[in-house]
């Protein structure tokens, strides 16, 4: 992630974390060096390329250690790795990608191990397992 106001590196993109109403990434996670961990709201980004992800300021990052647990930016939100649940219970794999619009953050749809699912069938997630709706 690129800082356009100080023209810095200021981390690698190591997670994201997401909102289910709307469906959208919330934030940000990044590795960075010997600073440690801090997260990005989505509100901060400008542009995703082919090489980086640039950003308004290395300012607007937000030291992890700060982010309240019911915040949609806390690392609990992280879907990546989890299992998809419907509500009813039913396992759909696990969650291996997320397609969004680089614009607007919307999700588009997750896919996991077992199935495609439309980002407005998004319940909640949190630190055992995503939910989504029954088609």
């Amino acid at each position: 992630m690129v800082s356009v106001s100080g023209a810095e590196t200021v981390g690698t993109l190591a997670a994201c974390t997401i909102t289910a109403s709307p469906a959208r990434i919330a934030g940000f996670r990044l590795k960075t060096r010997g600073r440690g961990g801090y997260v990005l709201p989505w509100d901060n980004v400008l542009a995703f390329g082919a090489d980086a992800v640039t950003i308004r300021s290395a300012e607007n990052l937000r030291a992890e250690k700060d982010i309240d647990p019911a915040d949609p930016a806390h690392k609990s939100r992280e879907p990546l790795g989890k299992p998809v649940l419907t509500e009813g219970g039913d396992g759909l794999g696990t969650l291996a990608d997320i397609d969004f619009d680089e614009r607007t953050g919307r999700i588009r749809r997750l896919v996991s191990t077992e199935a495609e699912i439309s980002g407005d069938q998004i319940l909640g997630t949190g630190i055992f397992a995503l939910v989504v709706g029954a088609n």
